[in-house]
């Protein structure tokens, strides 16, 4: 196939999110586009993916992309006449504690905000749903009727039909070379010819730092995503599992238990076994193990010896997982953001550049995050709020050591609860205002906000300050006295921002310093210029 010499839109990457943009814009009337993928399409990690489907996510923006993905991917084989393996199972959640189940109670309400339906249940209906585990020890869990798994290559092919049925050109084997900008215009350059456009969009995966690379000339910044290796394996068939499918016509739902840090679903008539383990490791970080110039369709060597605690609690949860051996086990390359969130929008102080990369799950975001690519491109906007995945919430503090630290926190805690007065560890003190040491001096907790460390509260002699203290949703803590505080002395006095070098302007005379932020905040009776 001829390349052409324009296009209104390049998209570099072929994989699920690539082409779910491209499918998008064409569906918005942008016809005139052009995918490049160096391989096949999906040669990267869509190829490789597990292919769950949650509509279950924790981030708002995120659960409404998923869900809308979910949503068409229920429909997309009928409009676009391209058949697709897609299993609506249904999946449980399992709850080991109260905190779980608190977080899975503002998970279903979210999701009801959205038109879905999530049910909190007993450890008995647990059971119902999954019959073949063990139950004695949960508080309970939760249940998502619309999770399953689909075909990542069939889905992605999908929309790659749909995206030609309406005019748009997909050019595989075609690799990206280069870019440069003329006259207001991107040149893509490829060795079978160059390419001039109005938008550009990276889309290229794991090699979405690679890429990026091309646009630093122009105002662009390094990529901060790692690679991370993940693992699953499949086992042989379990005649249970198949016995149980004949009997009631249908797959079993798939099992995830975060607290343990797996999840466990139907693969044909055995299972497939997925855990996010905290020994995990990063890939092609180091001059000793370089990214290659094409990784399509390969996978890293098994290493199973890493999961062996994750492999052992699943057994015990399901006994069943242990009657067979291992068929297949699949160690591939996935891209991390420092926290874990994909990023798409329009790329940092480039103009016409946009980026759709860094998916940890690709297959469940890949059609919400087409449709929201799509629209920052065409209308300059999104339908939804999407700041939690836009590529401008990072800045210059996001070196190569940042994003590991950060990539192997997040892959790690991966079903983590994120308690909302909570600090990670990973990648702190990179941005440290004047005031540093005297907030730190003054009792300030710290939390870390784009970099910046700033003061989330202020304790004081005996206040527990541990880390355990935080995992919590209760509204009260060894916060709330400290911030009863600061809000009274507002009340009833008068408060000024003292900025550094403002004390030398003026004398005060004062109730005790308190603190807001990154800012030290005073409570006046009285303030002599």
């Amino acid at each position: 196939m001829s390349i052409p010499d324009t296009a209104r839109v390049v998209i570099i990457g072929g994989g699920v999110v690539g082409v779910s943009t491209l499918y998008h814009l064409a569906k918005m009337g942008w016809s005139d586009c052009v995918l490049l993928e160096k391989n096949e399409l999906t040669a990267g990690s869509t190829w490789h993916a597990a292919g769950n489907c949650p509509n279950f996510a924790t981030s708002y923006a995120v659960m409404n992309m998923q869900r809308y993905g979910l949503e068409l991917y229920r429909g997309l084989a009928e409009e676009v006449d391209y058949p697709i393996n897609y299993h609506v199972t249904g999946a449980i959640r399992l709850a080991h504690s109260h905190e779980r189940m608190m977080e899975f109670e503002h998970v279903a309400a979210m999701a009801e905000h959205m038109g879905l339906t999530m049910d909190m249940c007993t450890p008995d209906q647990l059971q119902q749903h999954f019959p073949f585990m063990e139950v004695h020890d949960l508080e309970g869990g939760l249940w998502d009727p619309l999770d399953g798994d689909i075909d990542p290559a069939q889905v992605t092919q999908a929309l790659a039909k749909g995206a030609r049925d309406l005019g748009a050109r997909i050019l595989r084997f075609t690799p990206a070379t280069g870019m440069r900008r003329e006259d207001g215009e991107w040149i893509v350059c490829t060795e079978a010819g160059e390419i001039r456009c109005e938008y550009v969009v990276n889309a290229a995966g794991y090699y979405a730092a690679r890429v990026g690379e091309w646009f630093e000339p122009y105002g662009g910044r390094s990529v901060p995503t790692i690679t991370m290796s993940h693992q699953y394996f499949m086992t042989e068939a379990i005649p249970e599992v198949e016995a149980w499918t004949k009997q009631h016509g249908r797959k079993l739902p798939m099992l995830r238990d975060p607290d343990t840090s797996y999840y466990l679903r139907q693969e044909t008539g055995g299972f497939n076994l997925g855990p996010y383990e905290r020994a995990c490791r990063t890939a092609w970080t180091t001059p000793d193990d370089p990214m290659p110039e094409d990784f399509s369709f390969q996978l890293y060597p098994d290493d199973l010896e890493r999961l062996e605690f994750y492999i052992e609690d699943a057994m015990a949860r399901v006994p069943l997982l242990g009657t067979q051996g291992v068929k297949r086990n699949i160690n591939g390359p996935i891209p991390y953001a420092p926290d874990g969130l994909p990023m798409i929008g329009p790329m940092p102080g480039v103009p016409n550049a946009f980026e759709a990369h860094s998916f940890t799950f690709g297959i469940a975001q890949g059609g919400g995050a087409g449709k929201v690519a799509a629209e920052w491109i065409v209308n300059g906007q999104t339908e939804w709020d999407m700041w939690a995945v836009d590529p401008r919430r990072y800045t210059d503090y996001t070196d190569k050591q940042y994003c590991i630290d950060k990539a192997k926190e997040v892959y790690g805690h991966e079903y983590a609860m994120h308690f909302p007065h909570h600090e990670w560890s990973a990648g702190r003190d990179r941005k440290l205002s004047p005031n540093h040491t005297k907030l730190l001096e003054l009792g300030g907790q710290m939390g870390a906000y784009n970099g910046w460390e700033r003061a989330n509260w202020f304790a004081k002699a005996g206040d527990d300050t541990s880390e355990e203290a935080t995992q919590t949703w209760a509204r009260s803590g060894p916060w709330e006295q400290r911030v009863r505080e600061e809000c009274e002395a507002v009340r009833d006095y008068v408060a000024c921002w003292i900025c550094p070098g403002f004390q030398g302007l003026c004398s005060l005379e004062t109730v005790p310093l308190i603190g807001c932020g990154s800012r030290l905040l005073v409570a006046c009776q009285r303030l002599v210029a």
